[in-house]
């Protein structure tokens, strides 16, 4: 078996390739899923188109009642997220929004008129989704 010679070029080539991994794979080994929990959301909770509830979205599980001469719906939060539960509307639509966390998503229940958004700390979720020109 005949070994190859290794030229300075291939050294340069691996060089600049091993450079170029190493810029993407280590901000994702030191950015961890604790550091953006830890920048605690909060879901804003209307009614009626009023103001009802600002909740802070943490790991524990908190059970929030919305009881109005419209109806009843049942939130939780648990897992840095929010999601309805239970619902005594027609249609049962909000329940599939499932659970949501991520700043901008919401849940919407129209035949009880509430309205759940997610707001958060600054740059969270305001990255662009896309660019059309």
């Amino acid at each position: 078996m005949k070994k190859k010679k290794v030229r300075a070029g291939d050294l340069i080539i691996y060089a600049v390739l091993l450079a170029v991994m190493a810029w993407f794979i280590v901000p994702l080994l030191f950015n961890s899923k604790e550091d953006t929990a830890s920048a605690a959301s909060t879901a804003e909770i209307s009614v009626n188109g009023e103001h009802y509830q600002t909740v802070e979205l943490t790991e524990e599980t908190q059970d929030i009642e919305i009881r109005t001469s419209r109806g009843y719906n049942l939130l939780r939060v648990s897992e840095h997220g929010i999601e309805m539960v239970e619902a005594d509307c027609p249609d049962q639509l909000c329940l599939g929004f499932g659970h949501i966390g991520h700043k901008g998503q919401h849940i919407v229940c129209l035949p009880n008129r509430i309205f759940v958004e997610i707001t958060g700390p600054a740059g969270s979720g305001d990255e662009v989704d896309a660019f059309v020109s």
